[in-house]
């Protein structure tokens, strides 16, 4: 079982994201008197950044898409099933209140039978157990993430631009009376680091995140909003990962040293693991 109560290993990944398209990235109205509509979200220093929240939410989406995916073709990891609960429906999530409630009775009765059993223990590991595979790496209301995400901060400076809105009229299709707005977005051609941290994650937790960077490596993944319309698709570039395992944490803890590896590497063996396990199913 993998929790937080211990450290096991830790897995640091950083790379650029170059946006091939303008982004936008609101914080509300402007209050400003002469400032626009929409602004975008930015640094005391004045330098619009990506918040690590806005990411997290971007790839989880992505995440959960993927495992619907593999769900349906009836993939399985080392014959356990791929698949994403619905986090925002209490009644779809994959550790309702009412499946809390009875697990929290099962737990409380085996315990009483057999006093050698820790409740702590022995619910955290049942709550893991029946979490779906987004909620296990992402986290959820039960238990927290492995993926942290930090802010992503501009690299260099770049002067944002403003552009000009409209709402349209639904019944008409034209634009509404009165409805025009103006916007803030970053230019294309901006470069924002990216960074993140997986803690306590097995190997395939490792791939199956990796999955979701090579589709943004593709530039298949947007962030931001109005992506819809075109706006937040970029690539990300030079993607590194660096890890500590248990064994180095003496070494980490003194100098901070970290190991190198391929992202890549975990990515083809999660590849082949999930190619014979469809193969075994034919």
């Amino acid at each position: 079982m993998s929790d937080f109560s211990s450290f096991e290993n830790r897995y640091y990944i950083s790379a650029d994201i170059i946006m091939e398209r303008p982004l936008h990235i609101g914080r509300g109205a402007s209050l400003e008197p002469l400032g626009t509509d929409l602004p975008v979200i930015k640094t005391s220093d004045n330098n619009p950044y990506i918040p690590g929240s806005s990411i997290k939410g971007v790839l989880r989406a992505q995440f959960e898409k993927y495992l619907r995916a593999m769900d349906s073709q009836n993939i399985k990891l080392n014959g356990k099933k791929l698949h994403a609960c619905d986090i925002l429906d209490e009644k779809k999530r994959c550790i309702s209140i009412e499946k809390r409630n009875s697990i929290e009775k099962e737990v409380n009765y085996e315990c009483k039978k057999n006093p050698a059993k820790i409740y702590d223990e022995e619910l955290t590991e049942r709550i893991i157990k029946n979490s779906c595979t987004a909620c296990r790496l992402f986290g959820s209301h039960e238990m927290a993430s492995k993926v942290y995400i930090k802010d992503a901060f501009l690299e260099g400076s770049i002067k944002t631009e403003i552009r000009d809105g409209v709402a349209i009229d639904r019944d008409t299709g034209t634009a509404k009376s009165g409805a025009k707005f103006d916007y803030e977005i970053v230019p294309a051609g901006a470069t924002f680091r990216f960074e993140t941290i997986l803690e306590n994650t097995e190997p395939h937790e490792v791939g199956l995140f990796g999955l979701i960077l090579k589709s943004w490596e593709r530039g298949d993944i947007a962030v931001g909003g109005k992506t819809s319309a075109g706006m937040g698709w970029g690539v990300l570039k030079n993607l590194k990962l660096e890890y500590v395992e248990i064994s180095d944490i003496v070494d980490f803890l003194v100098s901070g040293t970290k190991k190198g590896a391929d992202l890549s590497k975990f990515v083809n063996q999660l590849k082949e693991v999930l190619k014979k396990e469809v193969n075994a199913n034919a």
